[in-house]
């Protein structure tokens, strides 16, 4: 080859490597997850092979392994994912209730806690999806599985902790009811969204909320609750 062509093919490369966008590492490791849940859901997560996840992807096999150590991590991943994303939609809900009691505000219990079953229920009819996919095969991943839920737990104890400062809600120990609601409401969702049991969606949602009224303030406070508008919720059981 002559010095001529080789510099001729060398402009050539070095005109599209600069005209090659390279993807922030978030936002490849996003692609991943959701080329992963696609697949699993599509072809099941037995049947897929990292071969056909780098395929959907549009990335080489080894650039997988650069972001997770095996297809279990991405399931694991895909789990950490989905209860992040509902740590920080709690958090938003928990935030704007303490604002309004700091500012002086009355504030029905009820209320609020209706505000977090009703943020926790459609975040979980939204994805069902991921909740299916994870909840069928992180078996082997189990520790891993346990140690998101403190998250969760430790925004809705923070959430009781103020309630109780406010005089609002009456527990001797908030962290464990939190687990206690947590566990009930978690584990009924993912048997609805994952097996069709219980069959209504809405009679559990009106038995849990009940169940925390009388739970955690039994004398229900004399202020006009706060109007509600209907929900209705799309997704399969």
């Amino acid at each position: 080859m002559s010095r001529e062509s080789a510099l001729g093919i060398g402009k050539s490369v070095s005109s599209v490597l600069k005209r090659r966008v390279v993807k922030p590492s978030e936002e490849r490791r996003r692609e991943i997850l959701e080329a992963s849940l696609s697949l699993f859901t599509q072809k099941g997560y037995d049947e897929t092979t990292v071969d056909d996840i780098a395929t959907a992807a549009g990335v080489a096999k080894g650039t997988i392994y650069i972001y997770f150590a095996s297809k279990e991590h991405i399931l694991i991943a895909l789990k950490r994912q989905f209860v992040e994303g509902m740590v920080n939609t709690l958090t938003e809900v928990i935030a704007d209730a303490v604002e309004r009691l700091e500012s002086g505000e009355q504030v029905d219990y009820r209320d609020v806690i209706d505000d977090i079953f009703d943020e926790i229920v459609d975040y979980h009819v939204q994805r069902a999806q991921t909740l299916q996919i994870v909840v069928h095969h992180s078996a082997s991943l189990w520790a891993e599985a346990l140690e998101l839920e403190t998250g969760t737990v430790a925004l809705l104890t923070s959430a009781f902790i103020k309630g109780m400062d406010h005089g609002l809600i009456h527990t001797s120990d908030p962290e464990m009811t939190s687990r206690l609601i947590n566990a009930a409401l978690r584990d009924n969702l993912t048997n609805y969204l994952c097996h069709g049991q219980p069959e209504d969606l809405e009679r559990l949602s009106v038995a849990a909320r009940e169940l925390c009224y009388k739970a955690l303030a039994p004398a229900a406070p004399s202020i006009p609750r706060r109007p509600r508008p209907g929900r209705r919720r799309s997704g399969s059981a």
